[in-house]
């Protein structure tokens, strides 16, 4: 029976791996109060609209999330079909979001 020696010593080439730590320009940056000030209060108020936040190596600050509309509907005895009224949280409507509402008001008639 023959053994086959499966290690190698032979190792592929990778690429030079860049430590961000070894970076002074990043490093004085995430030192910097002023840095610090904008970063903290940009991700505290992304997490709080319940965004995901993701601050890469470099200082760069990512936010994704998706935004939620709701509309209320209540029934019209008189008019017989429901009626857009306002949600109890009575919040400033973006224009589109208007827009979207004239869109569905327009298809109900």
């Amino acid at each position: 029976m023959k053994k086959i020696n499966l290690t190698s010593k032979h190792f592929l080439p990778s690429a030079p791996r860049r430590n961000p730590d070894a970076d002074p320009e990043i490093t004085n940056m995430m030192l910097d109060p002023r840095y610090l000030r904008q970063s903290s209060s940009l991700i505290q108020e992304a997490l709080q609209k319940g965004f995901d936040v993701l601050q890469l190596a470099n200082g760069d600050i990512v936010t994704t999330g998706t935004k939620t509309v709701v509309f209320q509907y209540r029934w019209d005895e008189e008019k017989g079909k429901l009626v857009k009224s306002k949600p109890q949280n009575d919040r400033k409507r973006r224009s589109d979001v208007s827009d979207e509402e004239d869109e569905m008001e327009s298809e109900d008639n």
